[in-house]
């Protein structure tokens, strides 16, 4: 179950919350609305697990704990500690810490930690890398390489190619390993060679980490007796 509620977290944390909304977390309503998009992501495994169903109390602790440390990181973290990557994986540190504390509270300890049981846990984990890797990792980078977003304005495309390069270089990993090394090399060679933007996604070094993590995590997968 574990992996359901990774799953879940890293769509309402990445997928669920545009620039926009990241900046409203300064004030009250927009760490309440994300709160709130946090919890539904949660409940709505329901739809694919009923047993979660039971851990309501359990979901409505970790939106509160998770509510809290965001905005210990907008009011407190962001000014304690640089650059402004720190504070980033701290918080997703506390989140994630967050989920295998209050789930290890309720679950058995085999159930918490062995690989996935079912199909459904199995499509969980290789969402979780897709996620990762096409979404986490970009915002990541962005984070690390443009903190003030000087380049907002091109960043909804570079975000986009990001993106596809992500869940193609993973998919290549994945399921086409004996032609996945070339043809990561040679789309690298050709984008840091023509970059798409300054944009720091379009960056060697931005798409650099965007395919090692994602050929990475594609590759542990393909290695995973799941």
């Amino acid at each position: 179950m574990i992996y359901l509620f990774l799953l879940a977290h890293l769509i309402a944390d990445f997928l669920l919350q545009p620039y926009r909304l990241v900046v409203r977390k300064r004030y009250w309503d927009g760490l309440l609305l994300h709160g709130g998009i946090v919890m539904t992501c949660m409940f709505a495994l329901v739809l694919v697990d009923r047993r979660v169903l039971a851990l309501w109390p359990i979901m409505i602790g970790i939106t509160i704990i998770h509510v809290i440390a965001d905005w210990w990181k907008v009011h407190r973290a962001d000014r304690l500690f640089q650059p402004p990557i720190i504070p980033f994986i701290l918080d997703q540190f506390i989140h994630i810490a967050t989920l295998i504390w209050a789930l290890g509270l309720v679950l058995p300890a085999k159930e918490l930690w062995t690989l996935p049981t079912n199909v459904i846990e199995q499509l969980a984990l290789y969402g979780i890398a897709y996620v990762i890797a096409a979404s986490a990792v970009p915002i990541a980078v962005m984070v690390w390489k443009d903190p003030s977003f000087n380049y907002q304005s091109l960043a909804a495309p570079a975000r986009v190619r990001s993106m596809l390069i992500g869940i193609i270089v993973i998919s290549l990993a994945l399921f086409a390993q004996p032609i996945a090394l070339p043809a990561i090399l040679i789309g690298f060679v050709i984008m840091a060679h023509r970059p798409a933007s300054i944009h720091p996604l379009d960056t060697p070094a931005g798409m650099l980490v965007i395919l090692f993590a994602a050929a990475i995590l594609g590759t542990t997968l393909n290695m995973m007796p799941v």
